[in-house]
């Protein structure tokens, strides 16, 4: 067995935001050399999620009108007093979203359904943020 590891940088927008992380993984898993397995997709941070998703801006629009909703950026949140504001994306990651996706590699590329992409979401404040990317397989 065979692994390969890489970190990808993304530079995120706004809280909320999908950034389609799609490319990067393709080009890790072309790297790898890997003709059958899996890669593994992880955020490094608690406040940004990874997700395995349909490529429709509408549906992330959905997805931030209903965490805002579960969510309200008002209310105010015990890990909040901490000094630092960002209970609402440690709690929107733990909610809705995780901090892990995976995929399989067939015949040395990145196999996803046909609409699914791999998004990077921002769960606070816009920043560069780092994901690891794991390819396993044969």
């Amino acid at each position: 067995m065979k692994l390969h590891s890489e970190v990808i940088s993304a530079r995120t927008r706004s809280a909320f935001d999908f950034v389609d992380i799609t490319p990067e993984v393709e080009v890790a898993v072309k790297r790898s050399g890997i003709v059958q397995g899996f890669v593994l997709v992880r955020s490094r941070h608690t406040t940004a999620a990874i997700a395995c998703n349909e490529s429709d801006a509408d549906l992330h629009q959905d997805a931030r009108e209903i965490l805002e909703h579960l969510l309200p950026r008002h209310r105010r949140y015990h890990h909040d007093y901490e000094g630092i504001d960002n209970a609402r994306a440690h709690l929107a990651q733990m909610l809705g979203f995780g901090h892990t996706s995976w995929a399989p590699v067939r015949d040395g590329r990145l196999d996803l359904g046909t609409w699914q992409r791999m998004y990077l979401v921002e769960l606070y404040e816009p920043r560069t943020r780092r994901v690891d990317c794991m390819v396993v397989g044969e």
